[in-house]
């Protein structure tokens, strides 16, 4: 006779052996208890509440990933202690009214470091009267690397019937020309005639012509101590320490220093970096206008969590002075930046919110508004069910 196994089952009707047993001890921990279908109720109201529900999360993670994405500053203030660096300048700036043989740009300092018509690392482009480029921006080095001008062997600079104040007999730059023509009262436009002048100016100053303008941009390396860089009526030359600006009589009354500045910055500039003198621009409406910028400068070292950068930021003041009422000059015409640097550094470093965080936060949203909706939604429902009743 046969006989049948009966095996226990619990009250759920579930088989009672180890297996299934364990399957019930694991349903018994679901925080999420399921309802069938025909036990569920949907109503017109809960759906306007997950509806705006919906909104209001997509609003919040919105938010939420611009606050991921942007970056956090924080700054604190330091001792500077790289002055023995060199500070490298970046300009480009326009001068529509002076050509390329009138816009030479020098730098001098208190520490009495001069440089004089850089030709080295300074580009320079002819603009036409409407401002528009006349051919391509040449420096006379490539990838601002100097390289000497190479001369004959034996070569023998003339010095045009001038004798040199320290006795040279051979002229071979434009420097010993100038010297040579300055002891005996020749001027320095004279002097630029030269080959010597003429083969260190290059062809952009050379094919320059009247009623042209010039734009210079490039670079300079200049102490890191207050000094000034500027471009100003008269030919210039550095003589026994000390910067000659040598003009005729009058040319004050034509000089036009309007300028345009398209770009000047100090050191390496960080992202995001603000340099208030971008886009400035100044247009003359009188003779013998002297602009002065007296810039502020902030040695700063932006740290983004990948790598440092030695950057500057810089205010700035400005003045706009004219010839006095009688035509005499008090300041010589043209265009001056004068700058001095802080003794103190800001560090500013840069910091992002954590991806995990960016995840926690994202979560905490979805949970939050899933648990609210689900409280108004119910709310709601019962307060219809017992105004229907």
């Amino acid at each position: 006779m046969l006989r049948q196994r009966n095996l226990g089952k619990d009250e759920d009707g579930e088989p009672t052996d180890a297996t299934f047993s364990t399957r019930r001890i694991l349903k018994k921990v679901d925080v999420y208890p399921k309802l069938h279908r025909e036990f569920k109720v949907q109503t017109e109201t809960g759906a306007t509440v997950s509806l705006v529900a919906m909104v209001i999360t997509v609003i919040l993670f919105l938010s939420e990933l611009s606050h991921y994405l942007t970056v956090d500053r924080h700054e604190h203030m330091v001792v500077d202690t790289t002055t023995n660096e060199k500070l490298l300048i970046t300009f480009d700036i326009s001068y529509p009214a002076l050509n390329c043989r009138e816009a030479h740009m020098n730098s001098m300092d208190v520490a009495g470091e001069l440089q004089v018509n850089m030709h080295n690392t300074v580009f320079k482009t002819r603009l036409a009267p409407d401002g528009t480029p006349i051919g391509k921006a040449i420096s006379h080095v490539p990838n601002g690397e100097e390289v000497p001008i190479t001369l004959p062997p034996n070569y023998c600079g003339s010095c045009y019937d001038a004798e040199h104040p320290t006795g040279l007999t051979c002229c071979n730059t434009c420097d010993d020309v100038k010297e040579a023509f300055m002891s005996i009262g020749k001027s320095l436009e004279e002097a630029e005639t030269t080959e010597q002048c003429m083969r260190e100016a290059g062809k952009e100053e050379n094919e320059s012509k009247d009623g042209e303008g010039c734009r210079l941009h490039g670079t300079m390396a200049v102490n890191r101590v207050a000094g000034n860089f500027h471009v100003a009526l008269g030919r210039t030359f550095h003589r026994q320490g000390r910067l000659v600006h040598q003009f005729i009589p009058g040319q004050q009354y034509s000089y036009n220093a309007s300028h345009i500045v398209h770009k000047l910055y100090f050191g390496t500039p960080f992202p995001g970096q603000a340099n208030p003198l971008d886009s400035m621009t100044k247009i003359a409406d009188k003779p013998g206008a002297v602009y002065q910028y007296y810039i502020k400068i902030v040695p700063t070292i932006y740290d983004d969590g990948y790598g440092s950068v030695q950057a500057n930021q810089f205010s700035y003041t400005q003045q706009t002075r004219f010839l006095n009422p009688y035509g005499q000059m008090t300041v010589l015409p043209g265009v001056f930046f004068i700058f001095d640097i802080s003794p103190f550094m800001v560090q500013m470093d840069a910091a992002r919110v954590p991806f995990t965080h960016f995840v926690m936060r994202v979560c905490a949203i979805i949970g939050g508004m899933v648990s609210i909706a689900g409280f108004v939604d119910s709310l709601l429902y019962h307060y219809g069910s017992k105004v229907a009743a």
